[in-house]
């Protein structure tokens, strides 16, 4: 009977995704399953439930999928910005971690559940965070949710008001590797490796394959691209997986804060704005690029704001593939140590 809720799930999912697609919703395969499975697990009281294989699967080709966006070209793109950039990563990063405390204390949701929320890493990486955390990974999908429509909403509106459009257009010259055997042994390997550091490290399923195929790509070794159907079925799971998180007693909680997260995003944005002229006034990057590099969006998502205006696809795609990199090294080591220093 499970095998038959689960097939139920994944099709009322892939439906629901197909209409975002088409109404042009972002993040289709995530959102559309979320939206499909929490209305679904809410007026059926069935005990659905996800495959945590299936989800540790999905984990793993996402980041995979993450670590071949790395090219040999990368590092040579984005070093001499590295630094300033890096300073300016690491405050936004600080006042998204004190804003994260903040919800936190006054909205009485956990400290782990706050700052998860709040800093601006992956959706799916931040989820497997809040997974392995033990934080409560419905509340996490619900204001990464708030803040990435934030996002979508204020800074293609602020790009197309700040910079004049150029004749001048910047293409991403991008280079796919057909799967090959190699590459999938080396995805069961990783999962191997993954599986073994399951309670030893946080997100062990997204970090290892995303940090040793992006090690291997700057190396010039030609790991396979995920299919485009692989990835999508690997989002429709995460997304299954997020719909069941969520209840309607984390959606009344969430409720009385969302607003309230919703003015801290577009700080934030504004933040980004700022260091953006600095760091295009301490570069030869533009003011575009610089801010792009620097908002707290998704990568696919500032790099195809980044095609509208007078800005680099490539270094925003780079810069914004390093911070969530940051993020997901550095976040889960100071969430432990802070949660061992309150308790």
């Amino acid at each position: 009977m499970q095998i038959a809720y689960l097939a139920l799930m994944y099709a009322v999912s892939l439906l629901m995704a197909g209409l975002f697609y088409l109404i042009h919703i972002p993040l289709p395969w995530i959102l559309g399953p979320l939206t499909a499975i929490f209305l679904l697990n809410s007026w059926w009281k069935v005990p659905l439930q996800q495959s945590k294989w299936i989800l540790r699967i999905s984990f793993l080709l996402t980041g995979a999928q993450i670590g071949t966006t790395f090219t040999d070209e990368t590092l040579g793109k984005v070093l001499p910005y590295f630094f300033p950039f890096l300073i300016m990563t690491i405050i936004i990063i600080f006042v998204c971690i004190q804003s994260g405390k903040w919800l936190a204390v006054h909205g009485n949701i956990g400290h782990a559940t706050g700052v998860l929320g709040s800093v601006p890493g992956g959706l799916s990486v931040m989820l497997e965070m809040s997974d392995s955390m033990k934080a409560n990974t419905g509340m996490v999908a619900i204001f990464h949710t708030i803040r990435l429509m934030g996002v979508l909403l204020l800074v293609p509106l602020l790009a197309t008001f700040l910079f004049s459009f150029s004749n001048e257009t910047f293409i991403i010259e991008e280079t796919t590797t057909s799967l090959n055997g190699w590459s999938i042994v080396l995805l069961f390997v990783l999962f191997g490796i993954a599986y073994l550091f399951r309670f030893k490290m946080p997100a062990p399923f997204v970090l290892i394959p995303m940090l040793v195929i992006a090690v291997l790509r700057i190396a010039s070794v030609p790991v396979s691209d995920i299919p485009i159907g692989l990835y999508h079925f690997a989002q429709l799971s995460i997304g299954i997986h997020l719909g069941l998180s969520i209840t309607v007693a984390d959606l009344k909680k969430v409720g009385r804060l969302s607003f309230v997260f919703f003015l801290f995003s577009a700080g934030i944005i504004l933040l980004a704005v700022v260091f953006g002229y600095i760091l295009s006034h301490w570069s030869n990057l533009t003011f575009a690029t610089a801010m792009l590099s620097l908002a707290p969006g998704g990568l696919v998502e500032m790099a195809i704001t980044a095609h509208e205006v007078d800005a680099d696809p490539a270094i925003v795609g780079s810069l914004q593939l390093i911070r969530m990199l940051i993020i997901s090294l550095l976040l889960p080591f100071i969430l432990r140590r802070m949660i061992r220093t309150d308790s």
